[in-house]
């Protein structure tokens, strides 16, 4: 699992989808569609995520992301190292990310 650093001018926070520039990441390679990542933004917020989709322009790559909850940092790098359930709360994890789903439903 791969952090997407954002640029400073990308704002997540209350959103549930984010179309963004591979060009305003620092990502050193391109996304795969359903991959899951975590959003670190230049707030040092951090957020679970899931690509959507992907198109491809002349200059750029162009993501669609779902934004799911927001996650303390322990549990962020811990998603990136790869969660074992001998040494995570798994069931910490499937909270936060059922909390991320219902946030997107309410309105």
């Amino acid at each position: 699992m791969e952090i997407v650093e954002l640029d400073a001018s990308v704002g997540v926070r209350g959103e549930r989808t984010l179309v963004v520039g591979h060009s305003l990441t620092r990502l050193e390679r391109g996304l795969e569609p359903r991959e899951s990542v975590v959003l670190h933004t230049a707030d040092d917020d951090y957020y679970a995520a899931q690509v959507r989709g992907i198109e491809f322009e002349l200059d750029d790559t162009i993501y669609t992301l779902a934004v799911g909850g927001r996650l303390p940092e322990d549990l962020a790098l811990e998603r990136v190292e790869g969660l074992d359930a001998d040494v995570h709360d798994l069931s910490l994890h499937e909270l936060v990310d059922l909390l991320g789903d219902m946030r997107g439903r309410a309105c």
